[in-house]
């Protein structure tokens, strides 16, 4: 089964269920309408994280392209994010292991790429 198809089951399954929800609401007290709606719940944040999932695959096959056509560029995105990392890595590691070898230089760099991703990224969206 294909995202797509994975989205539209679970849709169609949300819908069904709240017409069946909606067939035992004649009676309130019905622990079936309690499961259809639990059920339609259910099929509807299932459907929201392959909807988000799809997206996020989306937006990783384009940096990926990205990456290949623009290879020259050093304020390509990926590298920006790998440099962050990195920054962020060492960063961490000398937090814990070496507070003194902490230099403003090192927060400049980290706020430097951040920036500069964060103004690459908005030409990718």
């Amino acid at each position: 089964m294909k995202l797509e198809e994975a989205i539209k089951h679970a849709k169609d399954v949300a819908t069904k269920k709240y017409r069946q929800a909606m067939l035992h609401r004649a009676n309130a007290e019905d622990e079936k309408l309690d499961r259809c709606i639990e059920c339609m719940k259910e099929h509807e944040q299932l459907a929201e994280w392959l909807e988000e999932l799809k997206e996020l695959r989306e937006y990783k096959k384009k940096m990926k392209a990205q990456f290949l056509d623009d290879i020259e560029n050093p304020l390509e995105p990926i590298k920006l994010s790998s440099a962050l990392e990195s920054e962020i890595f060492k960063y961490e590691y000398r937090k814990e292991y070496g507070p003194q070898r902490i230099t403003p230089l090192d927060y400049t760099i980290i706020y430097a790429l951040k920036h500069c991703l964060e103004e690459q990224l908005k030409g990718v969206e």
